[in-house]
């Protein structure tokens, strides 16, 4: 009887201890800093890498900063990162920062949307070295951000065309020609309108592809939120188009109304301080297309940590809704971790079935 309550003790702590490693081991993981996408003289043209808490390269070499394609067959040397230690009451510390912006001023620097080339970062001990740290957003993450990405820079496009229509008949004093810009300024606002609200979709299957990172969940909201407010302004301006200046005889008076759709346009495009707190975030009544597209890049964040890059992949998605199945049959994709996590469950469930029959056949042979 001592013996089975023994080996029945040990299986349910073997599991009881086991499986929560299962849990939160990815958790455990260490982080040093951040690598985020920004905009310099181009869209997505500058990179920001934020770390601490680095121990120093060893003497005479320094870290190199390396971006990389989801398949590896390109890459981008963006050069040396320096690291600064602390010196506390006169000590020298251990390890230090990295503060490293890649930009316009950078050798190498071409103006290319980073975004669409590159997903993963490593940070390398001297050029060519072995890596120090490294990270890299989902492969299929990448490919809905890129086209979240693609349909904002649209809209930005023709927001940039219609507040300049919209601009003109501010100050036009002939009817017809107020008239005029502004058809022109809400000629497209049906297809801005469409194309914010399909942002939702990518951006939702993006988050999808990592429940775990917060900055594809915090980004996706951003940018969903900046998204039906560009949808609720422009169709603002075009209501006020269609209302208030179509039959309007007045030029001063369309001049006031045109006043207003620039504003909305302004405010779909830039963002409106709805709170008067002096900034303008991604959030319902605020953000606009600058705010979203600042949601999509934090969606591309780089969470550095010390480790090696994962193996090349290819996407298996071309667009939204393919949710990152393979070959479209709703199979997981290849390396995700939810596979590596049930083998390492079975593997635990093995252990516990090991268990638990060695408790039976002992209790029969006694």
């Amino acid at each position: 009887m001592f013996r089975t309550k023994t080996l029945i003790i040990i299986t349910a702590l073997m599991v009881s201890f086991l499986i929560p490693t299962v849990v939160f081991a990815e958790s455990d993981a260490v982080t040093y800093g951040t690598a985020v996408v920004t905009n310099d003289q181009a869209v997505n043209d500058s990179l920001v890498v934020s770390m601490s808490g680095v121990a120093p390269p060893a003497e005479g070499s320094a870290y190199n900063a390396v971006l990389v394609s989801s398949d590896g067959t390109k890459s981008l040397d963006l050069g040396e990162l320096s690291v600064v230690q602390p010196v506390i009451q006169g000590v020298i510390q251990a390890t230090g920062n990295i503060n490293f912006v890649y930009d316009s001023t950078s050798a190498g620097y071409d103006g290319q949307d980073l975004l669409v080339s590159y997903s993963r970062i490593k940070l390398t001990n001297g050029s060519g070295g072995s890596t120090a740290y490294s990270d890299n957003v989902p492969v299929n993450a990448a490919v809905y951000i890129n086209n979240a990405m693609a349909d904002i820079n649209s809209i930005d496009a023709h927001l940039a065309a219609a507040i300049a229509s919209a601009f003109s008949a501010q100050s036009s004093s002939d009817i017809d020609e107020v008239k005029t810009e502004i058809a022109s300024a809400v000629a497209d606002a049906s297809t801005i309108s469409g194309l914010a609200d399909g942002l939702g979709a990518n951006v939702t299957a993006a988050a999808a592809e990592d429940v775990e990172d917060s900055n594809l969940a915090e980004g996706a909201a951003g940018v969903i939120a900046s998204a039906a407010n560009i949808s609720s302004w422009v169709n603002a301006a075009k209501a006020t188009a269609d209302n208030d200046i179509a039959s309007q005889t007045s030029a001063s008076v369309a001049n006031i109304f045109a006043g207003k759709i620039f504003n909305e346009l302004s405010a779909a495009r830039n963002g409106w301080d709805a709170n008067t707190d002096g900034s303008i975030s991604s959030s319902t009544g605020e953000g606009g297309v600058a705010q979203a597209r600042a949601s999509a890049q934090q969606m591309a964040t780089l969470t550095l940590e010390a480790k090696d890059l994962p193996g090349s992949k290819i996407a298996t998605v071309a667009g939204a809704g393919g949710g990152g199945s393979v070959l479209g049959l709703g199979l997981p994709s290849v390396g995700e971790k939810i596979i590596r996590d049930l083998m390492l469950l079975s593997c635990l469930l093995g252990i516990a079935m090991v268990g638990v029959g060695s408790v039976i056949l002992s209790r029969n042979r006694t």
